[in-house]
């Protein structure tokens, strides 16, 4: 975004090349007392009730250590939820975890001064269940809150056309409409549409309009146009709104915890954390990998040698199928599956390349002739991986990480896709979970692509959980 000095007067919000005629600025509204939706009002008082009611039955058995840590526990988390937006109190735990952490440290205080173990072990339940109860009334107000976030778009054409492209097909992004920062010399937008997406006003309206349309975010598009001062003009305009403005960043495939906000002379700038996991994660990671795969298939044994014999009676052919695969670096290892198909199925494959369903280079059919009948219970199961342990154990692969592609597909790879072959291919992953199948060659590239970029120990644990829950849906099993 162009930025402007101080006190930049009206003169410098002209549209640069185009036209000599100033541009409208936003409209300053008279300070008010900010709106409170009343989702979020509801939710804290029920949680502030429940604390105070807690407080006020268990603290005095507890005597003066207890007192005191819930006393702290209570006015930490009310001052918390008080300081942070009205938008962002159904959504943050900062209040929670900081109460939690002032109730542990004068719990850990009072370890030193005359308390009885008795009162310690009684102050510590109290504490801990109840920034455990406040944390479960805000995950229920949290999930019956709608997921689905309401936007409105503001910016210039080229700017706001990427936003709309990438946020489209998004399920949990709606886009309300686009307030255009361009504007013909009668200060009218230049175009009634966008992408599909409507027009419904120019960059002065975009206050009152994200006010009439309800929305949760105003977004500002940085580009040639849209000005530096335009954006604080508009906070300006929103401060005293339970509406958010945000502004889009060109930081693609990081996650939240690798961008870090810095002040270099007056000018805020996104900082980019390497992508490289540090030395303890991937040693963290390593040994998971060896004791999890050494754990699951001393677990699991039983089971495939009564679905390998099963196999073996459905079809003939070897009840283990052998196939090479693109490991780390391109390298060429052996994976280990459970036979779902034919011993024919690979000259078979010519034949229907016209039906091919597949993403990009990936050979895939809904109702492939060639897979038996025992075969399609195990990929719709997801059975048919469980001898993949033996290459994790071997350490050909590891338990999360990208699809293991055929060394024929990486071929067609060029140097921006085989930025996935820089980390083991997984079992399970960030693309598996999200759809398998049924996404686009495209997307399960960004997929990847994200993961191998943001490794961390809370995305391995959700893409695990996650695991759970799209095997037993069956999600984008074919």
């Amino acid at each position: 975004m162009t930025d402007f000095p101080v006190g930049a007067p009206e003169e410098a919000a002209r549209r640069p090349g185009l036209t000599t005629v100033v541009r409208r600025a936003i409209p300053m509204p008279r300070r008010r007392v900010a709106s409170w939706r009343p989702a979020a009002l509801v939710a804290e008082v029920v949680v502030m009730a429940i604390v105070a009611i807690v407080t006020a039955t268990l603290a005095p058995p507890l005597g003066d250590i207890g007192r005191l840590a819930v006393t702290l526990v209570l006015l930490t988390f009310v001052l918390q939820v008080a300081l942070l937006p009205v938008y962002e109190r159904l959504r943050s735990y900062v209040p929670i975890r900081r109460a939690a952490v002032v109730g542990g440290l004068v719990l850990l205080a009072s370890a030193t001064i005359n308390a009885t173990p008795a009162r310690q072990l009684r102050a510590t339940a109290l504490v801990v269940g109840g920034t455990l109860l406040a944390g479960l009334v805000v995950r229920i107000v949290r999930s019956r809150k709608k997921t689905r976030s309401i936007i409105l778009l503001v910016g210039d054409r080229v700017a706001v056309s990427h936003l709309v492209s990438q946020w489209g097909p998004q399920p949990n992004v709606e886009i309300a409409g686009v307030c255009l920062a361009e504007t013909d010399d009668d200060g009218s937008p230049l175009t009634d549409t966008i992408m599909d997406m409507p027009v419904v006003g120019s960059l002065p309206d975009a206050p009152a309009v994200a006010r009439r349309l309800g929305v949760d975010q105003v977004v500002a598009a940085p580009g040639p146009v849209l000005t530096a001062y335009d954006v604080r003009r508009l906070s300006w305009a929103l401060e005293d709104s339970d509406v958010e403005l945000a502004v889009a960043a060109e930081v693609h495939g990081a996650v939240p915890s690798r961008v870090v906000p810095r002040v270099v002379g007056r000018r805020l700038l996104l900082s980019v954390g390497p992508t490289r996991p540090p030395a303890p994660l991937a040693a963290a990671k390593w040994l998971i990998d060896r004791i999890g795969s050494a754990v699951l298939l001393v677990l699991v044994a039983p089971v495939l040698v009564v679905l390998w014999l099963i196999v073996r009676w459905d079809s003939p052919g070897p009840g283990i199928f052998r196939q090479a695969r693109a490991g780390q670096g391109g390298s060429t290892f052996t994976m280990y599956k459970l036979r779902t198909m034919s011993v024919n199925a690979p000259s078979m494959q010519g034949d229907l390349l016209d039906l091919d369903e597949g993403a990009g280079p990936l050979f895939k059919m809904q109702h492939d002739p060639r897979v038996t009948k025992v075969g399609r219970v195990l990929r719709a199961t997801s059975l048919d991986e469980l001898p993949q342990l033996y290459n994790v154990l071997k350490g050909d692969m590891s338990l999360i990480g990208p699809r293991p592609a055929l060394p024929r597909e990486t071929d067609d790879y060029d140097d921006w896709i085989r930025r996935r072959l820089t980390v083991k291919p997984g079992m399970t992953g960030l693309w598996q979970v999200s759809g398998r199948s049924r996404l686009g060659w495209n997307e399960a590239v960004r997929l990847d692509l994200d993961y191998v970029d943001n490794v961390t120990i809370s995305g391995e644990l959700s893409i695990a959980a996650r695991t759970i829950g799209a095997v037993v849906r069956q999600d984008g099993a074919c």
